[in-house]
């Protein structure tokens, strides 16, 4: 008898608890917190399904070598990644464990998808 498991597979031992979607449906100009810092966090997936630009960024940016909080609107982008209506996604991997946050460019009741992996 021979097993083989691959990366992921079935045999594979993992942190991973699958099931990591989380869904928003109420996301405005003010900026919101949408992930809790995770430090088994590999990657992260925001996903617009909405007529309206959403802005994703980190909580806590590196500023000096130290930690500051990122507080964006949309006039003070910088720190945030734009993920485009309609369909618009954003994949980020790497250094993805702390906070995140999100605001809509207009509106209120936009949603997001966020899809996280810790594989």
């Amino acid at each position: 008898m021979f097993i083989q498991s691959n990366p992921g597979g079935a045999i594979t031992g993992s942190i991973a608890s699958g099931g990591l979607v989380y869904a928003f449906n109420s996301i405005s100009t003010t900026p919101q917190p949408i992930l809790s810092p995770d430090p088994a966090r590999v990657s992260v997936t925001f996903h617009n399904p909405g007529p309206v630009d959403i802005f994703i960024g980190p909580m806590m940016i590196q500023n000096s070598g130290s930690d500051s909080p990122l507080v964006p609107n949309v006039a003070l982008l910088g720190g945030c990644f734009r993920v485009y209506a309609n369909g618009g996604a954003l994949t980020l991997t790497g250094e993805v464990q702390k906070q995140w946050q999100a605001f809509s460019a207009s509106g209120v009741n936009n949603p997001l998808t966020v899809v996280m992996s810790r594989i």
